[in-house]
């Protein structure tokens, strides 16, 4: 590779930092409160629901615990993410093609469709991205044992970070039984999911949370939580639909240009196949954001696929392609997200976090029914165990309520701030409320001030101090 085209690739990827500095920046409450509370004494399936595997919650809890909880650490974490993707998709895009166009092709289409399509931000789907690209990279070459076990390890910890991610494991281990034609390659494969599995089952029967783990990262999501009204959500916009055709159609007019060789190229091949059970992680709830694999597997096929037909066609479509991102997707982000504050990180945020944090003691308990979980961390005060948000899904499973109820009996939150429902239905976020834990604070505790704009304290009446 030329120093030319290594120039050329660190400004692209200086350009994707540029966006991702000056675009908004979503800090999701759970990316911050559940590394809070794990680093203030909370198991994070025996003392919380925690509806995921352990490692991203790790990872933050030690990156916080360090750094301290700042919004630059979380920044600085995502965007080193979102770069480290950058260099993935050259590598694999390299790797299979060695043409340079194909690789400049793919990074470009990646860097404009990535910041605009809710890429600014944290969340599970995003960091599952570089140990699946990782594994890729490396399905993509001979299945020496060295491979494997990387594959294997790269695949273990993306389904330690979301548990969806464990088909990427079962897929890949079914293609190196395809390609090999025997089972022992498999052996080396599962060497890694097998030492993550064991240290985390391990851990877990250690903190007698083995149970709470398999119920809330399994059991729940696959019985009551499709069940609930609300909780699947794939009705798309008309801006959705029309930017899933613009990501989609080039893809098919290129595959409909070059079939033949393609089908011939068993790399392509399995990287489709990859791209297709990407569209599967987005159920049961449709977001741009549940489909960053998505993106970087269509950059991927999209930079490989108008790299190898140098003709007229290509280079019309892919300048029509480059225009339309910018009409359809670039200018209405910009729009509404350029230079704006970041959401949930608001000034409005941290001054209700300053309010909770006047209005109480060092030491005390509290409880925010309907308040983003984030303000506990500006607060700096913790909820009594065992903690749960406020989400109807995990709520209305059967003796939840009761169990966090029973909890409060021991160790009783000394104030509760709660927010003024808003009007929809009874299931929507915002609306919900958990009728037995509402009940119990009416019972028990005082409505005292309104604190903010329709949120409320509530103190503890002395009589449950006794």
């Amino acid at each position: 590779m030329s120093k030319k085209i290594i120039v050329f690739f660190v400004c692209l990827l200086g350009l994707h930092l540029f966006l991702l500095f000056n675009l908004q920046f979503t800090v999701w409450p759970e990316m911050i409160s559940y590394a809070y509370l794990r680093n203030n004494g909370f198991l994070l399936y025996k003392d919380m629901i925690h509806p995921y595997p352990p490692i991203l919650t790790m990872a933050l809890a030690f990156l916080y615990k360090v750094f301290g909880y700042k919004l630059l650490v979380l920044k600085i974490f995502t965007w080193t993410i979102i770069l480290v993707n950058d260099l993935l998709i050259v590598a694999i895009v390299r790797k299979i093609t060695k043409n340079n166009l194909s690789v400049i092709l793919s990074l470009t289409s990646y860097i404009l469709l990535q910041p605009f399509l809710e890429g600014n931000q944290l969340w599970f789907d995003l960091a599952i991205v570089p140990p699946v690209l990782l594994a890729t990279y490396y399905l993509l070459q001979k299945s020496s044992p060295k491979n494997l076990i990387i594959i294997g390890f790269a695949l273990g910890v993306a389904a330690l970070i979301k548990q969806t991610a464990g088909l990427y494991l079962v897929f890949s281990i079914l293609y190196i039984v395809y390609r090999n034609r025997k089972f022992k390659p498999t052996l080396y494969l599962l060497l890694g999911p097998m030492f993550l599995g064991l240290v985390l089952i391990l851990r877990l029967i250690a903190e007698n949370s083995l149970a709470n783990f398999i119920n809330w990262t399994l059991i729940y999501p696959l019985t009551y939580w499709s069940k609930f009204p609300g909780y699947v959500q794939m009705t798309l916009s008309n801006h959705q639909l029309l930017t899933l055709a613009l990501l989609i159609l080039p893809l098919v007019l290129l595959l409909v240009k070059s079939w033949k060789s393609f089908l011939a190229n068993k790399p392509m091949l399995f990287t489709t196949c990859y791209l297709l059970l990407s569209f599967a992680l987005v159920y049961p709830r449709f977001s741009f954001f549940h489909l960053q694999l998505v993106l970087a597997f269509i950059a991927i096929l999209f930079g490989y696929l108008a790299g190898r037909i140098k003709s007229k066609f290509i280079y019309a479509l892919c300048a029509m392609y480059f225009v339309l991102i910018a009409i359809i997707i670039i200018r209405p982000t910009v729009i509404s997200d350029w230079k704006k504050e970041p959401r949930f990180w608001g000034e409005k945020d941290i001054k209700l976090g300053e309010l909770i944090f006047q209005r109480t003691n060092p030491d005390d308990k509290i409880f925010l029914l309907g308040p983003y979980s984030t303000l506990y961390v500006f607060a700096g005060r913790v909820p009594p165990k065992r903690w749960t948000d406020n989400f109807g899904w995990y709520l209305e499973i059967p003796g939840v309520q009761e169990e966090i109820i029973s909890g409060w009996a021991k160790d009783p939150p000394e104030s509760i701030f709660w927010q003024k429902p808003l009007k929809g239905n009874w299931h929507d976020l915002g609306v919900y409320q958990p009728k037995k834990i509402k009940n119990w604070i009416e019972e028990n505790y005082i409505k005292k001030e309104e604190v903010s704009s329709g949120i409320w304290l509530w103190q503890r009446k002395l009589a449950l101090s006794e």
